[in-house]
């Protein structure tokens, strides 16, 4: 087995501003400590879940590093998204398992929505 991936983090030269994006956005809790140069933001879902990641190739492009946020309605967090100051990277793409598109915070990180289908529009198995 690998090593687990167990922590993300998000940076940018208004760390205030970056809480209050993410935390009205997501509707995290963010446990603000320090004071200074020393300050972070402690990021909390109310979930216990596991987190996964891939390695995108982008052949010609930037490097970076990308994580990406359950929604239930992504129509609606993009739109809250910009109106929190955030703009549109990616706009929604149906993959068949997915919808996705691709958020920037005010501070230029991306940021990845997903949306899965609602258990009314996955089709029944025929089989059972």
């Amino acid at each position: 087995m690998g090593n687990p991936i167990i922590h993300f983090e998000v940076a940018g030269t208004d760390g205030s501003a970056l809480e209050s994006f993410y935390s009205e956005l997501f509707e995290w809790k963010i446990d603000h400590q320090g004071e200074g140069d020393m300050q972070y933001g402690f990021i909390s879902d109310g979930s216990a879940g596991p987190v996964g990641g891939g390695i995108r190739h982008e052949p010609g492009g930037e490097a970076e590093v990308v994580f990406y946020v359950e929604v239930e309605d992504l129509s609606a967090a993009i739109e809250q998204a910009k109106k929190l100051g955030g703009s549109v990277r990616i706009e929604p793409i149906d993959t068949g398992d997915v919808t996705f598109g691709m958020i920037r915070d005010p501070q230029g990180n991306s940021v990845g929505l997903i949306e899965r289908p609602k258990a009314e529009d996955t089709p029944e198995d025929p089989a059972s």
